[in-house]
């Protein structure tokens, strides 16, 4: 709702959405602003009163004044939301809703350094998925080793022929050969080229977004499925099923584990094939969607605790472009100071269990994922993830870490309206060797993070970008990161240095927030939470000082003019994105797909 002040201190409000208009004290306006999330009435009502303790003994009145607000358009109500966004049930699912007629996908695997992972990963493949259902199966290769090179080459090779089908490895030779192609074509745009995708460039640091980007140029004009060398072609049942579909964006759930033996009792009797899988869904409308998973499962409490923005942009013609699982084993991180930001469900289910507890904070055996089918506004990271790459698509920003985060945000950016379906299934995700986690992983100090704020950045400014179309909205970023590139250093510095403090105070009033309640909770959990409170109290206390990030070699003014070249070059790279996919779609299209590259 906007709001207008009117003569007697009263607010004019109108509804964006609906049109509906009311006028209302501010003590109202308040309150209503306070209801940002659906919940039920009653829950609105407590929240109200634990924000304002001298309503204490009003509920009646708020409750009343809640309802009317409801009824008479003001607020959105979550059983109306579902009804529209629901189609006849009598109407059968067709052949597109239930994904039988659809293309063939593009397998793509990245691997780096790790060709134990990549032999188990093929061999997992092999067992269990239907290797004629794919398009093209390639191996996009980030390794600096000369021997890892070699052998997944070679084992690449090897596969193809106990396939006997189609597989492709994409080493730097492959690599070069595609970008050398594509900066013919399109020779004004040979910086973008390379700057997204050539690991000549970026030899020194972390290139997992540059291996994406070629997968994603691998792949233009079809489904695409992206596939982690640590990961096992396997599905596994994470217990508890339940049918409800489910919108949000709230993490997932979580569960722990002393040993791999303990879940893997939990596997699937039936269809293993995470790759098939994914194209159940992958591609479709939301309204297809709802149709494949059961119409009747979307219920007004489908949207607990999804806010009136998100459920606003969802429609019925919402496109599913991307598809997500859970994963059992290591959870992806590089500390497990990401327990706290658990949903308080996973972490009452955690506390409950002294062995539990234990687990969470000793072992890398962790179920992540959804007990049902769970829609969000943007995805954020799957070890096996499928991409309806037939739209447009955003870039990957090429180095260093938090490339998936910053991908969901340019995604809900351009496409604003898309969702991304996180299955209710899971793969194991297992690194080779197995990791365990150190004293050092407890540790909630943060780290040296310019610029930490540049991919929220993104989100902050969505609602000023007016464009509807992908493509005007693809432009409208790259003028967003040029502005970026251009900021005075003092500017950066400041925005980075809000973005830490707001983050650090914010995580340190939860974990003190997590101890006031913990009483009864196990000791190992209860210290663990007091050490992050004592951490962060130090770090806030500290003094500004040169600013410090990735990479970790550069600080101060050289680390700010890497960032601002950087984001400069991005921004050349998504004005000339269009383009450079519908080059690749052709050069890819015209190649033959046969034997190993």
């Amino acid at each position: 709702c906007k709001a207008y002040r009117l003569p007697g201190d009263n607010l004019l409000l109108r509804n964006t959405r609906t049109g509906k208009r009311a006028v209302v004290t501010p003590d109202v306006y308040a309150a209503l602003v306070s209801c940002s999330l659906f919940r039920t009435l009653d829950e609105q009502v407590a929240r109200i009163i634990d924000s304002n303790p001298g309503m204490q003994g009003q509920q009646a009145n708020i409750c009343d004044v809640l309802r009317s607000m409801l009824d008479s358009g003001m607020m959105l109500s979550a059983r109306k939301t579902c009804d529209l966004l629901k189609r006849p049930a009598e109407q059968a699912p067709t052949d597109r809703e239930k994904g039988e007629h659809r293309d063939r996908p593009v397998v793509v695997i990245i691997t780096w350094e790790r060709p134990l992972a990549l032999e188990r990963l093929l061999k997992s493949i092999r067992a269990n998925c239907a290797i004629d259902k794919i398009h093209q199966l390639y191996v996009v290769d980030d390794s600096r080793k000369p021997e890892n090179i070699n052998k997944n080459r070679e084992l690449t090779a090897m596969f193809a022929l106990q396939i006997k089908r189609s597989i492709q490895y994409f080493g730097q030779t492959e690599q070069q050969a595609l970008l050398e192609n594509l900066s013919r074509q399109l020779p004004a745009h040979e910086e973008a080229i390379r700057f997204l995708a050539d690991q000549s460039r970026w030899r020194e640091y972390w290139t997992s977004g540059l291996a994406r980007n070629l997968a994603l140029l691998l792949s233009c004009g079809r489904r695409l499925v992206m596939i982690d060398d640590d990961s096992i072609c396997d599905v596994y049942d994470p217990g508890r099923p339940r049918p409800d579909i489910t919108f949000s964006d709230s993490p997932r759930e979580a569960d722990f584990f002393r040993t791999a033996q303990e879940w893997a009792s939990q596997q699937l009797p039936l269809n293993p094939d995470p790759i098939d899988r994914h194209m159940q869904c992958l591609g479709l409308t939301f309204s297809e969607a709802l149709k494949v998973l059961g119409q009747g499962n979307l219920k007004p409490t489908s949207f607990a605790n999804a806010s009136a923005l998100e459920v606003a942009e969802l429609q019925v013609d919402s496109p599913v472009l991307i598809t997500q699982c859970g994963s059992f084993g290591c959870p992806g991180t590089n500390t497990n100071t990401w327990l706290p930001d658990m949903s308080p469900a996973s972490i009452d289910h955690m506390l409950a269990s002294p062995q539990k507890t234990a687990n969470a904070l000793n072992t890398r055996m962790v179920w992540t994922g959804r007990h049902q089918p769970h829609f969000s506004p943007r995805p954020n990271m799957s070890q096996i993830t499928g991409f309806d790459n037939r739209q447009m698509l955003p870039p990957y920003f090429p180095i260093l870490r938090g490339e998936d985060r910053l991908f969901g945000y340019l995604l809900d950016f351009i496409i604003p309206t898309a969702v991304i379906l996180d299955y209710p299934w899971a793969i194991p995700h297992l690194p080779i060797p197995q990791r365990q986690w150190q004293d050092a992983d407890r540790d909630f100090t943060p780290a040296p993070s310019f610029p930490l704020f540049f991919s929220e950045w993104v989100l902050e400014n969505k609602a000023s970008c007016h464009a509807e179309q992908p493509a005007e909205r693809l432009a409208a970023l790259s003028t967003l990161f040029s502005d970026l590139a251009a900021s005075p250093d003092n500017s950066l510095i400041a925005r980075h240095l809000d973005a830490v403090l707001r983050d650090t105070s914010e995580l340190l009033h939860h974990l003190d927030g997590l101890l006031t309640s913990a009483d009864s909770a196990p000791a190992e959990w209860q210290e663990y939470l007091k050490q992050g409170i004592e951490q962060l109290r130090k770090e806030v206390s500290h003094e500004d000082g040169p600013v410090k990030g990735q990479p970790q070699s550069l600080e101060g003014a050289e680390l700010i003019a890497f960032w601002k070249k950087a984001w400069g070059g991005f921004a050349a790279a998504l004005e000339a994105w269009p383009e450079i996919r519908q080059a690749a779609a052709e050069i890819i299209g015209a190649e033959p797909s046969s034997g190993v590259g």
